[in-house]
C-alpha cells in the first residue's frame, strides 16, 4: 500500500514537472519568436569647422539630422550622433584611423603624403572649369567612384569613405596694403601667405611670393600678430574663421585653388553597424555631395563676397579673369609646370588617370545641366529628403 501510495505521488511530481518544463520551453520558444527592441547606436563626429560656420551649422547639422531620421524611420534602431569641434584638422584623420573618433570631416591635404593621390586634384590649373563649390564637389565625388587607384588607397588606410566635397574656386585675400593683381605684387610682398595644403604652398611659391604651411588656428595667430601679407582660399573663410578683422582686399584667381573635403568614418565602427543601419548612410552619404557643393556655393557667396562687402571697412574684390585676362594668363602659365613635375614624380600611370578624370568631370558638371544652371538663392539650398 505505502509502495502504491509513493508510486502515485512520483508520477504525479513527474507530470508536474513536465508541465513545468513544457510551460518554461513555450515561452521561451515565445519570447524567442517576439522581436528585441533596437539598441541606441551612438557614434560622436568631429570637424575643425566653428560650430558658426554654415558647414558646421548646416551642413554637418543637416547630415546628422538626417541619418537619425532615416534610421529611426527605416530600421528598428536609434542613432544618436554627437557633433563636436577640435581646433586643427590635423589630428582628426588619424584620431578616425585609430578610432579615437568614429567620423571626421577633414582632408588629404592636411595630412601630406598620406593619401597622394588625392594631392592631384589640389593643383592649380587652367584646364579645369573649377565653376563653383557644386560643379567642383560633383566633380570629385564622380572621380572617386570612377578611379580605381583611388578607391584602393583609401582602403588600404582603416576608414570607411563617406563622401567628398570641395571648397570651390580659389581667392587671395590679403591685409591692407598687399593687394595682389599682378605678379609683380606677389614679389614685393615682405611676409608669407597662408597656405591650407601643399599645393597651395607650391602654387603661391610660382606665384613669386612666400607660402606658409599652417593650420587655420595658427594663421589667425599669425594674422593677429601682423606677420601674413594674406591668405589662399574661399571667400566664407573670414565670416568662419573671424579673419575679416585682419583683411581689405581680395582678388578672385580660380585656377589657383581647389581643397578636397571628405567625411571618413573608422573601418571597424563602419563594420560594427547593422546592414541597415550601413544602408542609411550609403543613402545619405550618395545625396551629400550636392547639397554640399550647393551649400558652399551659397555660403560663399552669402556668408563670403556679401559678408565682405557690409564687415570690412574699405573691401574691394578685384576679378582678374575679368578685369585683366593677358594678367591672368601669366599667373596661369606660371603654375602651369606644377601638375606635370606632380604627374611625373611618382607612379605617373596612376596620378595621370587621376588629373584626367579630374578634367573630364569638371569638364562636365560644368556644362551639363542641372548642375551647370544652379545658382545659389538668397537662403541656404534645403538638405535632401529620405
Amino acid at each position: 500500500m505505502k509502495k502504491r501510495i509513493l508510486f502515485i505521488m512520483l508520477a504525479v511530481v513527474l507530470a508536474l514537472s513536465v508541465g513545468i518544463i513544457g510551460c518554461n520551453g513555450q515561452q521561451e520558444e515565445e519570447e524567442e519568436e517576439e522581436e528585441e527592441p533596437g539598441q541606441e547606436i551612438t557614434l560622436d563626429f568631429v570637424t575643425f569647422w566653428p560650430s558658426g560656420d554654415f558647414q558646421y551649422a548646416i551642413g554637418h547639422v543637416e547630415w546628422v539630422k538626417a541619418l537619425e531620421d532615416l534610421v529611426a524611420a527605416d530600421t528598428d534602431y536609434t542613432l544618436n550622433i554627437e557633433l563636436s569641434q577640435v581646433p586643427s584638422p590635423y589630428a582628426i584623420w588619424s584620431g578616425v584611423q585609430a578610432g579615437t573618433y568614429d567620423i571626421g570631416a577633414t582632408g588629404p591635404g592636411y595630412t601630406p603624403g598620406i593619401m597622394k593621390l588625392w594631392e592631384g586634384p589640389e593643383y592649380p590649373s587652367g584646364v579645369p572649369v573649377r565653376k563653383n563649390a557644386l560643379t567642383m564637389s560633383m566633380a570629385l565625388q564622380r572621380l572617386y567612384e570612377e578611379n580605381a587607384a583611388l578607391q584602393a588607397e583609401m582602403a588600404s588606410a582603416n576608414v570607411k569613405v563617406m563622401h567628398f566635397w570641395s571648397t570651390g574656386p580659389g581667392y587671395f585675400l590679403m591685409t591692407p596694403g598687399n593687394e595682389v593683381k599682378t605678379l609683380e605684387d606677389f614679389a614685393a610682398l615682405t611676409d608669407p601667405i597662408r597656405a591650407a595644403n601643399p599645393a597651395s604652398a607650391k602654387t603661391i611659391t610660382a606665384l613669386g611670393a612666400d607660402p606658409l604651411a599652417a593650420a587655420m588656428s595658427a594663421a589667425l595667430e599669425k594674422f593677429e600678430a601682423g606677420l601674413l601679407s594674406g591668405i589662399l582660399c574661399p571667400t566664407d573663410t573670414p565670416k568662419g574663421f573671424s579673419l575679416g578683422q585682419f583683411l581689405e582686399t581680395g582678388t578672385f584667381a580660380p585656377f589657383s585653388y581647389q581643397f578636397v573635403f571628405m567625411k571618413v568614418m573608422n573601418k571597424a565602427t563602419w563594420e560594427s553597424l547593422p546592414a541597415e543601419v550601413q544602408a542609411c548612410f550609403d543613402e545619405v552619404n550618395a545625396a551629400w555631395p550636392e547639397f554640399d557643393g550647393k551649400l558652399r556655393t551659397w555660403g560663399e557667396n552669402v556668408d563670403g563676397q556679401a559678408y565682405c562687402a557690409a564687415n570690412i571697412p574699405g573691401w574691394s574684390l578685384y576679378d582678374l579673369p575679368t578685369e585683366d585676362p593677358t594678367e591672368y594668363a601669366r599667373w596661369v602659365d606660371a603654375c602651369a609646370p606644377l601638375i606635370d613635375e606632380w604627374i611625373a614624380a611618382e607612379n605617373s600611370a596612376n596620378r595621370q588617370a587621376v588629373w584626367d578624370g579630374l578634367v573630364e568631370w569638371d569638364a562636365y558638371y560644368s556644362t551639363t545641366n542641372p548642375w551647370a544652371s544652379w545658382e545659389p538663392g538668397t537662403s541656404a539650398p534645403p538638405a535632401p529628403t529620405f
